[in-house]
């Protein structure tokens, strides 16, 4: 390659020519390296071992801007935005910096954001919406507060802490959890407000639609929300990764691979992933006749008992693919 990785995504962002598909797999951490030095030298090690095109900073260890452990609804009533003053804000700006500081020179970083919904549910679903059921302007108005804080904490992460973008995860659109008026309602003041910060911060931002529970999401709430690139749980939500570019608007999409403990990339053998990847490069050409506007992921991030070098895999395939339609060209 004569591009370097960074240059090569940006190009791909952008929608210019590139010579390398970008590919990048999330994986957690143990709980000894989730938080201070060990996380920050794990994420180094996680990089230096894989050589993808672009690294996650991982949300692993942190919680929230306000407290996950509230008893009354009425325990969520003091929280207001703190921004700098928050010790979730300033750790995570501290990570995502110290991790810059070491790899930056040679490879791009988003940071892993959770919308403030995805967030106060840790609080649990039931408790949360017990307290929806009990007061929803009130939790509407906790989520935009919470939002304010994620969205300052989104652009200081990109314009200080040297992030090319957000990878935002959202949540709260599952089939039977709230109806299409009440996500509008409650939920999407406060999604809005950190996507349209995000957005104004970097043009590059990844859109993650979390399919964590294996519940399909009513996706057409979440459609029109601002971002470069779409990545969908393809296998939850059995929309395969053309028709899922077509679905959101024919941008950029990233994802193929299901990350579940049971499945191909976890459980098969070199082969079948090599064969698989060859596949899901093939299925994309085939309905677009290129392959701009994709990066290879996958549907999120795998736990820390994954083998990390299975993802090596992968970019073998993916390398050997390009050379062969390279020559071929």
């Amino acid at each position: 390659m004569t591009m370097n990785k960074k240059t090569n995504l940006l190009h791909m962002l952008e929608g210019r020519p590139h010579e390398h598909i970008p590919v990048s797999f999330f994986q957690h951490f143990l709980p000894e390296d989730a938080t201070g030095k060990r996380c920050v030298d794990a994420h180094v090690k996680f990089y230096k071992e894989t050589d993808f095109d672009f690294i996650k900073i991982m949300h692993d260890g942190l919680t929230a801007p306000c407290s996950l452990t509230p008893d009354r609804i009425e325990d969520l009533a003091g929280y207001s935005p703190r921004r700098a003053d928050s010790a979730y804000v300033q750790e995570y700006l501290s990570r995502a910096g110290m991790i810059n500081d070491r790899i930056n020179s040679e490879v791009y970083t988003y940071c892993n954001i959770f919308t403030p919904f995805t967030l106060l549910r840790r609080i649990g679903d039931e408790k949360l919406l017990d307290f929806i059921r009990k007061d929803k302007r009130f939790i509407r108005d906790v989520l935009c507060r919470m939002g304010e804080d994620i969205a300052w904490l989104s652009e200081k992460m990109i314009k200080d802490a040297g992030c090319l973008g957000v990878f935002l995860a959202i949540q709260g659109a599952e089939t039977g959890l709230f109806t299409p008026e009440e996500y509008k309602e409650i939920i999407e003041p406060s999604d809005l407000i950190v996507t349209n910060a995000a957005s104004d911060a970097s043009p590059y931002n990844i859109l993650h639609f979390c399919g964590w529970n294996g519940i399909k999401n009513q996706l057409a709430l979440w459609q029109d929300y601002k971002g470069n690139t779409v990545n969908w749980a393809i296998y939850v939500e059995e929309l395969p990764l053309p028709e899922g570019r077509k679905y959101f608007g024919m941008g950029n999409c990233m994802g193929g691979f299901d990350n579940r403990r049971d499945r191909l990339l976890y459980a098969g053998t070199r082969e079948a992933v090599q064969a698989e990847t060859t596949r899901i490069l093939e299925q994309y050409l085939a309905a677009f006749g290129t392959s701009d506007h994709l990066m290879l992921g996958a549907d999120c991030s795998f736990l820390p008992d994954f083998e990390t070098r299975r993802f090596s895999w992968v970019t073998e395939a993916l390398y050997t693919w390009e050379q062969k339609r390279g020559e071929s060209i």
